[in-house]
């Protein structure tokens, strides 16, 4: 009978301790550093994640005593956590909202998953033992980072251990810096003295104050109504590593409900395998290095999907206000914005550049006009010649930049050079912009299932993200989560190859690879995600009668 509960079968209960797990380092993390901030100091980020882990995988433990179990025995457990490792008032809150969530996730998630769940290890138990394999590795990953997030002396937990760079780059401290610059209402504080430190531009003057340490400070040049996004960390000011942890916490929770959201709105045969990839997806190590890291890419992409749900469920509200925010922080999103004028959705596009307006108008009342100003006359033209980047001419910068602007400056390090490098990146940027918007206008007029609607979208937006003069491995996180989606579709084994051979292919870089070497990857990683993309937004929909 409908509204009967549902019985909670063991893949039911599996799938729900697993999200439990992958979010309680996040929660546990995002919150520990802020109360502390309150509470004060006490206990270590390696206990608070060991303890948050031990109360979300209690709840699979003793559902069976009731809903209500899992509350209870999470309590106890934060008490005592509490007590043994000495972790405060501070860890006790935290622990005390781990339980929380946790309770919550096991008691709601179950009754909310497909009934193809049902079943599912007894149909395959060889996947399904490789399933859990993988489930632990990306549990591990992520209790792992979020230790590093917790304390960064902790770097042999980071998402790349031995990676220097990964070690202290942190894409919030330029949030951060550029959130203060705008309350006290500097001149363009786009302007590269503002930034001294940063790659690229002279040290910081002997002397100044660095807030940031031990990451170092990063460029920015996000448009102003960003600064709406960052604003609330300034509850924070004067603690960075407070700022750090509660942004990884957002933006970790975000990126999690944004592909819930997702593998629930597609439909189709075998869906459900969107969802069951979702939470091995969550636990990578592109998403986790892009959360350690602080970089809004993430949040922004899962927000212009869920932006593309809300459309399709008639809330044009919602999806035009997620749309707008995400396109004035990150620019790329308009590509969406392109296509809902291409399919004639003039409501949808009203109501998304009505919220566009309102946010504008928004952060010139918070900031003054000089942000917009000075990002429209100063920053935008130099995003668009590409020196609001100065290390793009840098070994590793060429050697990790996957936009066809850095064509140019990779085949000058390799001996071939075209002549002057950065105006041949700036024609291969106008001819490129020209072809996805022709790619947009094409897919646009494609028909198909949400999940097909869902993938172009995914694959859009990759090749709108690099339009940018500088764009870093991040920028193909979209085309990795279309991989979970187009694994419905797999019927042979080595379709399942192919997909799972994709990753490395596209991302992994040998460590100590010489810049040279780095450089041809890098190109075969640009062709091999322009190609995948390409074919993504423009393949004809699936045909589920003649697969």
């Amino acid at each position: 009978m409908r509204g009967e509960p549902v019985p909670s079968s063991r893949e039911r209960i599996a799938f729900a301790t697993l999200v439990a797990c992958l979010l309680a380092p996040v929660v546990a993390q995002g919150l520990w550093r802020p109360a502390e901030s309150l509470l004060g100091a006490a206990g270590t980020a390696g206990h608070v994640t060991l303890a948050a882990l031990g109360i979300a995988g209690s709840g699979a433990f003793v559902q069976r005593f009731g809903r209500g179990a899992p509350m209870v025995v999470g309590v106890l457990g934060a008490v005592a956590a509490t007590l043994a490792w000495s972790l405060g008032g501070a860890g006790l809150a935290t622990l005390l909202a781990v339980v929380g969530v946790a309770g919550w996730v096991h008691a709601w998630l179950p009754q909310r998953l497909p009934a193809a769940f049902d079943g599912l290890v007894r149909s395959n138990r060889l996947l399904a033992a490789l399933y859990v394999l993988v489930a632990l590795g990306s549990v591990v990953s992520t209790a792992r980072v979020s230790v590093f997030i917790g304390d960064p002396t902790a770097v042999e937990f980071q998402a790349l251990p031995g990676e220097r760079f990964t070690e202290t780059h942190s894409c919030l401290s330029a949030y951060v810096r550029a959130s203060a610059l705008a309350r006290r209402g500097v001149e363009n504080l786009y302007a590269d003295p503002w930034w001294y430190g940063s790659r690229g531009l002279p040290p910081s003057p002997d002397g100044a104050d660095v807030p940031f340490r031990p990451f170092e400070l990063d460029n920015f040049s996000y448009p102003p109504p960003f600064l709406l996004v960052a604003a609330p960390l300034a509850l924070l000011d004067g603690d960075f590593l407070a700022q750090r942890a509660l942004w990884f916490g957002l933006n970790g929770l975000v990126a999690a409900i944004g592909l819930w959201i997702v593998a629930r709105w597609v439909d189709g045969p075998r869906a459900h395998r969107t969802l069951v990839l979702a939470p091995l997806l969550f636990g990578s190590v592109p998403v986790l290095l892009t959360l350690q890291i602080g970089n809004f890419h993430l949040a922004a992409t899962a927000l212009t999907l869920v932006a593309l749900v809300a459309f399709d469920r008639r809330r044009p509200a919602a999806g035009g206000a997620l749309l707008a925010l995400t396109t004035l922080s990150k620019l790329s999103p308009a590509i969406l914005g392109l296509v809902l004028l291409v399919q004639r959705r003039w409501r949808e596009a009203w109501i998304t550049a009505g919220f566009g307006a309102a946010l504008l108008g928004l952060s010139v009342v918070c900031f003054g006009t000089d942000p917009l100003t000075s990002f429209l006359a100063y920053a935008l033209p130099r995003l668009s010649s590409g020196a609001a980047f100065p290390f793009m001419d840098t070994d590793a910068g060429i050697a990790t930049n996957m936009a066809p602007f850095g064509i140019g400056l990779k085949l000058k390090l390799l001996g071939f050079p075209l002549g002057d490098p950065w105006r041949v990146g700036a024609v291969l940027a106008r001819g490129y912009t020209l072809a996805v918007v022709g790619l947009a206008v094409v897919s646009a007029r494609r028909v198909g299932d949400r999940r097909d609607q869902a993938m172009r979208a995914m694959a859009l937006l990759v090749l709108a993200a690099l339009q940018s003069p500088f764009s870093p491995a991040y920028a193909t996180l979209a085309l990795l989560w279309a991989t979970t989606l187009l694994a419905v579709e797999v019927r042979r084994a080595w379709q399942a190859v192919a997909l799972i051979v994709f990753w490395p292919a596209l991302l992994f870089v040998p460590p100590g690879m010489p810049v040279g070497q780095q450089a041809v990857l890098s190109l075969v990683h640009t062709a091999l995600t322009l190609g995948a993309a390409t074919w993504l937004a423009i393949r004809a929909p699936h045909n589920w009668k003649n697969p």
